[in-house]
């Protein structure tokens, strides 16, 4: 959440050096914006344990549901800008996350956005993040889309190429909504 506030602000900031003004922000219209808020209410939502692997089923599930989401908004919006660049990212998640039952994160990745605090991180990937997101395993595919772009401290995040284009359509979109025309 802390990369989508960043993106905004970011959003914020770029449209102001191209001469947009924070007013026309109020003057957004956006089709169905609660799907927004459901897509990434469902990834946050927690998966308690259970026996078996239904909980991590559930965890996929919940994951994968949330870019379905996401997506049905980005459609439902496309023609403002940066969605389509957000459309994409969000399907290449989607995709990368239900080929391989989650998303595999890169060992490497996870070094240099941990730090020091690496081996607590792959004991919590192993242990309890495995529902949604898993260590990158030999039967993976698709993997230079997965979890592989370190950000590392104070952010501590691994980043999918998906994640990056879905940040800078944010981006965009706040920058291009600042520029349009607004009344006054």
């Amino acid at each position: 959440m802390l990369l989508i506030l960043a993106a905004i602000l970011l959003g914020v900031a770029l449209g102001l050096a191209l001469k947009g003004r924070l007013r026309a922000l109020s003057e957004i219209h956006l089709r169905w914006w609660p799907l927004a808020l459901a897509g990434l209410a469902l990834q946050i939502v927690p998966v308690p344990t259970m026996e078996g692997s239904l909980d991590r089923w559930l965890g996929v599930g919940l994951l994968v549901a949330s870019y379905l989401v996401l997506l049905a908004f980005v459609v439902l919006n496309i023609s403002q800008p940066g969605f389509a660049l957000m459309g994409i990212g969000f399907a290449l998640n989607a995709l990368v996350i239900s080929l391989n039952g989650g998303m595999p994160v890169s060992r490497e990745a996870l070094r240099v956005a941990a730090g020091p605090a690496y081996p607590l991180a792959v004991r919590h990937l192993v242990q309890e993040g495995g529902q949604k997101h898993h260590l990158r395993r030999e039967d993976d595919v698709l993997t230079p889309l997965s979890d592989v772009i370190p950000a590392g401290p104070p952010v501590s995040q691994i980043l999918s190429p998906g994640d990056v284009l879905a940040l800078l359509g944010i981006t965009w979109f706040i920058a291009g909504a600042m520029r349009k025309k607004t009344d006054g």
